[in-house]
Order: structure tokens, then sequence, then C-alpha cells
């Protein structure tokens, strides 16, 4: 276990359920403590029960998609100060930007690398908050 996922929980957003697990597992054996929503409205009732360190969503969900849970979540005192990183499938600039406008701190395209992943959302759970 790095000494960087010591204690740290993250929320995984996704509506595939193979990445989830995918995501799951790699974050789970980089000693990260993991949750997981399949959708928006699983991922409030998730930030508001547990109370994350960090959450990874995906853009494109059905009902309510990562741009409005991002929005919603940076939208509120109590939850502005948790990161939000996207991890999506649909990589340009377009995308991207909308991504960071809509609330995201930072942007990781699929197909996730499972060597550099936790590296990755290490470095994202090392910036400064406000």
């Amino acid at each position: 276990m790095s000494a960087s996922a010591l204690r740290k929980k993250i929320l995984i957003v996704e509506d595939e359920p193979a990445i989830r697990e995918l995501i799951s597992a790699v974050l789970r054996a980089a000693g990260y403590e993991v949750d997981t929503a399949e959708h928006a409205l699983g991922a409030v009732c998730a930030v508001v029960r547990a109370a994350p360190d960090l959450v990874v969503a995906d853009i494109r969900m059905p009902i309510v998609d990562g741009l409005g849970l991002a929005s919603e979540l940076k939208g509120h005192q109590d939850t502005l100060h948790i990161p939000i990183v996207a991890v999506t499938g649909f990589d340009t600039p377009e995308n991207r930007a909308a991504a960071l406008n809509a609330g995201y701190d930072g942007y990781i395209a699929k197909p996730i690398d499972a060597l550099t992943f936790p590296d990755q959302i290490a470095a994202f759970l090392r910036q400064p908050r406000p």
C-alpha cells in the first residue's frame, strides 16, 4: 500500500459495471478505500453518506450526466472542496473544456492504464484545495 493511499476514500461514479469494477480493483490494489455509484443521484447520496477524499466520475451517464454531477457538488459549500476527476472515453478538447467548466478538477482518458492510474489519482489528491 502506498503512503499516499493510506486512509484515502475514493468514490467511483460509472454506469458501466465492468469499467466500475476495473477502476475499483486498481484503486483497491493501490490501497485506497473505494465506494461506488452507478449514476449521479447515487453519487450525491454516497458523498453525503461517506464524504470521499476524491470523486472519479464518468461524464456520459444516463439521466444526470457527469457534468451535472460536478456542477451539483461544486455548487454546495460542504462538497465544493472535494476534487472531481473525469474518466471518460470521449476525449476531445471540447469535452475537456466542458468538464473543467462544470467543475471537474482533472481529466483522464479511457482506457485507463492500470499501472499509472493510481499515481494519477495520487497526484490529484496532493493538489492543494481551496
